[in-house]
């Protein structure tokens, strides 16, 4: 088995530690500074690594967003109904397996748009919503919305509930709100 060059480790630990503090302090109140200083690098070598804060974000949430875009992919050729069974089964365990993540997209909200770094991201996030949706119906529209919202708000708090029971009630409530197509 072969070493994992430096730089791949120092990557790594850039966004294992970027993820953390993240989460812990919120990605407003963590600095490029604060991100070098718990991976144990300058911030010259994070900025040798990532263009600037946004594109350490954008690394953080990767894996979650490739998933996402695999969800979105499979459910290209499904018919509407069967898109809204795939979307519903698919987002239960992307936001048990992300828990993390939804920390630290809650707290961008206000400037998700402004990221294109995440632009992707953000559009399978509104294609998901339509998925969740199951009809073109604005009233629809706004309950996956409510339901989307409602989940990751819950999935936000680790330790209160298992994974098994939330993947339960994710699936249940989507089911409960949404109706079938």
């Amino acid at each position: 088995m072969a070493a994992t060059p430096v730089r791949e480790r120092t990557r790594h630990e850039i966004v294992r530690q970027a993820m953390r503090l993240f989460q812990d302090r919120g990605y407003n109140a963590t600095s490029l500074q604060d991100i070098a200083s718990a991976a144990g690098c300058s911030k010259a070598t994070v900025l040798y690594h990532f263009n600037g804060k946004p594109a350490v974000l954008a690394a953080v949430l990767e894996p979650a967003a490739a998933d996402l875009a695999g969800l979105m992919d499979s459910a290209a050729g499904l018919s509407q109904a069967e898109a809204q069974e795939f979307a519903i089964q698919q987002f239960t365990d992307l936001a048990v397996r992300y828990r993390g993540v939804i920390d630290v997209l809650q707290d961008i909200l206000p400037v998700i748009d402004e990221m294109p770094e995440i632009a992707q991201l953000v559009a399978d996030g509104i294609r998901l919503t339509d998925l969740l949706a199951g009809s073109d119906d604005p009233l629809e529209r706004d309950l996956a919305k409510f339901a989307i919202n409602g989940l990751l708000g819950e999935c936000r708090h680790p330790g209160e509930r298992t994974d098994d029971e939330l993947r339960n009630l994710c699936d249940i409530a989507l089911r409960r709100i949404l109706r079938s197509a």
